[in-house]
């Protein structure tokens, strides 16, 4: 994600993402595994300020690395509690998951937040087939996609809609994401998406505007370009807990092992 708002003003993206229960969902991904053959290799793509990451350094048995584009979300990242600086690569993906070559390979790589939105059908592509030589023989993938159903209904009837928090500095946050028309491509699926953050302090308003864009794809693209190197898949939002805890979104489980998830 290459806009100002997440390179010039990370701090604030920072504020509207956390709304999450990061414990609660780490230990969903954690519990897929067996206990004979546990998590101990732990990789987030698309970190922003880690925080399934320093979920994950909790358990102290588990070795934690994390890359995101941003020097700005890394430094966020270690002031919340990431332990290991040297862990966390500040890089862009796909690329960047091959400068762990040598060092190490995981049980777990996740790509939340909708991540693989910011690339081109190439890009995933690419992506996948890294993570795939990062795995271990019995590692996983989780990957977090839009839910497309969602954002048909919003075209059919788009209405702006403000959030309000109150972040830890004490400024008032008003943000609408999407905060007018979305255009779309129509040969990608590419949509430009406005946004714009009001930012209230004592002393003053910010006006932040910027432009997202987001490829947007369906799980069977991904399962698709999943297999072509040797992954099956599994769709978890069928399961309750999974639903209530990602909410508004399809996780995919993508497996290296030997057992058949899709029987």
């Amino acid at each position: 994600m290459k806009n100002k708002l997440y390179k010039e003003f990370a701090s604030y993206y920072a504020d509207v993402t956390n709304d999450r229960d990061f414990k609660a969902q780490l230990e969903l991904i954690l519990d897929t595994y067996d206990s004979n053959n546990p998590c101990r290799s732990f990789l987030e793509l698309f970190a922003g300020q880690s925080l399934h990451s320093i979920e994950a350094l909790k358990k102290n048995d588990i070795d934690v690395w994390a890359i995101d584009s941003s020097a700005e979300m890394k430094q966020l990242a270690i002031a919340e509690g990431f332990q290991n600086p040297a862990q966390y690569i500040v890089n862009d993906l796909p690329e960047a998951i091959l400068d762990t070559a040598g060092l190490t390979k995981f049980d777990c790589i996740t790509c939340l937040y909708n991540g693989l939105s910011i690339l081109n059908m190439e890009g995933v592509y690419h992506l996948l087939k890294n993570c795939r030589q990062k795995l271990n023989d019995n590692g996983k993938l989780f990957v977090e996609m839009h839910d497309i159903f969602l954002m048909t209904e919003y075209l059919s009837d788009p209405k702006i809609h403000y959030t309000e928090l109150k972040n830890s500095r004490g400024e008032h946050i008003e943000y609408a994401w999407p905060s007018g028309k979305i255009k779309w491509n129509p040969y990608n699926y590419r949509a430009e998406v406005p946004v714009q953050f009001l930012i209230k302090s004592s002393q003053r308003t910010d006006t932040i505007e910027f432009t997202s864009y987001d490829h947007i794809y369906c799980a069977e693209h991904i399962i698709f370009l999943a297999s072509l190197h040797g992954f099956q898949a599994r769709i978890l939002t069928d399961i309750s807990a999974w639903k209530a805890l990602f909410s508004n979104a399809i996780i995919l489980e993508l497996s290296v092992g030997d057992k058949n998830l899709n029987d």
